[in-house]
């Protein structure tokens, strides 16, 4: 019987779930000698923003000559993309040949041990370790992939831990209270180690407070301010004056981004005693779903904002950028995400609407979307990917001043890429 491809089998894993709990990482760890204790790490965690400071870190430290592995998720197109060093994703042959090895490796741990089955997260995780170990990467950035305590990334100890805002997001598995939530990605904390997060709110910065455990704030150690467009930023530090930097991430989150990230990397920068290339690192940085342009003419910008936060600050960015325009909709959910809270974030700006159904886990119909957004008090068209893409761009094209805007899941990018329109 054919069992599908390395990958395909290890996908067949996320059928069963998240199971929280550092065992079993653990013991798959220890069965690789523990390749997580022979790595730099620098951990993130937090609700919105982590992939993009993710992204500005590993650019700064590439361009300033580290050898770089960075671990995130989810993908947007390809699984390899999960895995990088230098910015370039594993290879698929190489990629399925650690899928292989340590599947193998997980469940002749989980038999002699008499536990669960690792998940797919777990052997992600542990690929990426080993990984990043085998190539000898100077820093790796890892991102948490769901909160923080119970986490398969939160077995490094690291030279920063890194926490972005938090707000509410999946309320099933870290609680339905911020404090609940905060508590989760303030497990990333460890003794010892420098904190850097981004401004918080006093419920939040309650819970991340660890004893005899300083927390650098982004807003207070780095002053990034908009001097020109589209994103055109004066960065100041308590030591450091950088020159006007063109930052390609828009909005004012990333500007938010921005701030933590410097903060982190001069952490680093002392720890490790470095002069780093902020300019050349910041200007080159790339993440994609996140504001990015698909079309100028007429504009389509593709974003992954997928909770009420996200959805505030993808509606700011918006006004910021295009401040005249009408804008037409294309929204697809994941169905453990506040879409409702989302939708009434960027309702204001809502003046076409349609909807799509996200064949992967967790994702609803495109019906199920027309409801939440009638919720909302949207009005939507419940739509395939190739209608809705022609309906907004005739729509957008129609008159001056009007843009499409695909956002409610990352998920989206790979929908429209496997239907050719993107």
């Amino acid at each position: 019987m054919n069992k599908g491809t390395p990958c395909e089998q290890l996908f067949k894993r996320t059928t069963q779930g998240i199971k929280p709990g550092l065992d079993i990482i653990t013991g798959l760890l220890q069965a690789l000698d523990n390749p997580h204790h022979k790595l730099a790490v620098v951990h993130v965690a937090g609700t919105n923003g982590k992939g993009s400071v993710c992204a500005m870190l590993e650019s700064v430290l590439r361009a300033s000559g580290f050898k770089t592995g960075l671990y995130t998720s989810p993908h947007l197109i390809d699984f390899s993309e999960r895995f990088r060093i230098n910015g370039a994703p594993i290879s698929g042959e190489k990629l399925e040949g650690y899928i292989q090895a340590l599947e193998e490796i997980a469940d002749r741990v989980a038999g002699k041990i008499g536990q669960r089955p690792a998940t797919f997260f777990e052997i992600s995780t542990a690929i990426a370790f080993q990984y990043f170990v085998d190539e000898a990467v100077d820093i790796a950035i890892i991102e948490t992939g769901m909160g923080g305590r119970w986490d398969a990334t939160n077995v490094v100890i690291p030279l920063v831990s890194v926490i972005t805002h938090i707000d509410i997001d999946h309320t099933n598995y870290l609680g339905d209270t911020i404090e609940a939530i905060a508590t989760e990605k303030a497990g990333i904390i460890k003794p010892g180690r420098p904190v850097v997060s981004a401004p918080q709110t006093e419920e939040v910065m309650n819970e991340l407070r660890e004893p005899g455990v300083p927390i650098i704030y982004g807003s207070e150690a780095v002053s990034v301010v908009k001097v020109g467009n589209p994103q055109k930023l004066k960065i100041e530090t308590h030591s450091r004056n950088l020159p006007p930097i063109n930052l390609p991430l828009l909005g004012e989150c990333q500007r938010e981004n921005c701030a933590v990230s410097v903060a982190a990397l001069e952490v680093l920068a002392d720890m490790l005693g470095v002069d780093l290339e902020f300019k050349k690192g910041l200007e080159s940085v790339e993440w994609g779903a996140r504001f990015q342009m698909l079309e100028t003419d007429p504009p389509v910008i593709l974003d992954g904002a997928h909770n009420p936060s996200a959805g505030k600050a993808l509606a700011k960015t918006i006004r910021e950028n295009y401040p005249k325009h009408k804008v037409g909709f294309i929204l697809g959910f994941l169905d453990d995400k506040e879409s409702v809270g989302f939708l009434r974030e960027i309702k204001p700006l809502v003046s076409k609407a349609w909807t799509l159904s996200i064949n992967a886990p967790r994702g609803t119909t495109a019906e199920h979307s027309a409801i939440q957004c009638r919720l909302a008090g949207i009005e939507a068209m419940p739509s395939e990917v190739s209608s809705a893409w022609k309906a907004a761009r005739k729509w957008a094209s129609a008159e001056p001043d009007r843009l499409v805007c695909i956002t409610g899941s990352l998920f989206l990018k790979q929908v429209f890429a496997q239907a050719g329109c993107a």
